[in-house]
């Protein structure tokens, strides 16, 4: 190509390997441009070569460095186009190849919907934010979106490129998916507010629905009772048959209570043999029945390994003006009620 274009007399631009006279190599830039005669035929060139092997190493370390990262690392332009994308870029999105996202709009690619399914402006994207404001973003959570159309969750950092004259020209984006974080946060938030033998809500839980609810129900003036359960002589049936069928009746009554209940219900393990059950938009008479209903049918059908067993079930309205603790007792005390008066019955607070 050298000896071509000075041929036909044109500005030659290029870099090669060249070598000292020691031998080492070294990467040079030539720029070599024809001088003219009056008649104008080339006299001679003017060839101006600059070592550029710092450089050219550094590109090469900076090129390394993308495609080692386990990180997804990709370029964009002040329009938000896709400059360049690293292996691990391509990866998480779903592509073979970076000339399938070069030039192509980033946002529109990989962050147009949101987690709820609805349009996520480009506006209202951070990167966007980042290459107009020059602020840097830090650790963003958000969803990416791969080329078959699945979605994943990301933390993500980008920076804006800037001129010399002050205006940013683009950016450079870093994430990494956090599915397993996230699922890991899942799993401890789950375990956090659930009973692990059930699978129902804690008692911890519980209690701040509960909370809520009573706020609702006192707001809007509308009923709300609870019934409160426990298992007679859960002790002599762990000590009869074993604490794994005494773990089994939990869980299947666990099951059985879920089925009778309404979507609205709220069903918790309170404690040891105990449930309870918050009856939002129901007054104490509606709860009985169901208190009712519960009783005969847990009396009725046989449990595995254990046969049949009995509870009984106390059961309070919401009173207006009433606190958590003072609504809960007296559920309390009416399951108590319920036990005294032989097992296997329903008492009303």
């Amino acid at each position: 190509r050298l000896r071509r274009t000075l041929s036909a007399g044109e500005v030659f631009q290029g870099s090669t390997v060249n070598y000292r006279k020691d031998g080492t190599p070294y990467v040079v830039e030539w720029n070599i441009n024809p001088i003219r005669d009056e008649e104008g035929r080339v006299a001679y060139f003017v060839s101006v070569q600059r070592d550029i092997t710092a450089r050219v190493e550094a590109e090469q370390f900076n090129q390394t460095l993308l495609n080692s990262l386990g990180e997804g690392v990709f370029g964009i332009n002040a329009e938000g186009q896709f400059t360049f994308v690293n292996p691990a870029g391509l990866q998480l999105l779903g592509y073979d190849r970076e000339e399938e996202l070069l030039g192509q709009n980033s946002h529109q690619l990989t962050h147009h919907t949101d987690s709820e399914g609805q349009p996520y402006p480009e506006e209202a994207c951070p990167i966007y934010q980042v290459m107009h404001t020059g602020l840097p973003l830090k650790a963003w959570q958000d969803l990416f979106w791969r080329r078959d159309g699945s979605s994943f969750p990301v933390e993500t950092y980008a920076t804006p490129l800037w001129r010399d004259v002050g205006t940013v020209f683009g950016g450079v984006v870093v994430f990494r998916d956090i599915s397993e974080q996230k699922r890991l946060e899942r799993e401890l938030e789950h375990q956090a507010t659930h009973d692990r033998l059930t699978g129902l809500y804690n008692r911890s839980l519980f209690d701040q629905i509960l909370d809520k609810q009573i706020s609702q129900a006192t707001r809007y003036g509308y009923p709300l009772s609870l019934i409160l359960l426990d298992i007679h002589h859960f002790k002599a049936i762990n000590d009869t048959y074993g604490h794994l069928v005494g773990d089994e009746i939990l869980q299947a009554l666990a099951t059985r209570l879920a089925g009778r209940l309404r979507e609205a219900d709220t069903l918790a393990r309170w404690g040891g043999e105990e449930f309870i059950v918050l009856l939002p938009a129901t007054q104490a008479t509606g709860a009985r029945e169901l208190a009712e209903d519960i009783r005969k049918r847990v009396a009725g059908e046989a449990f595995p390994n254990a046969g049949h067993i009995t509870i009984s079930l106390g059961v309070a309205e919401l009173q207006p003006g009433e606190a958590v603790k003072d609504l809960t007792k007296r559920t309390d005390d009416a399951l108590y009620a319920a036990k005294s008066a032989g097992r296997d019955k329903v008492r009303t607070a």
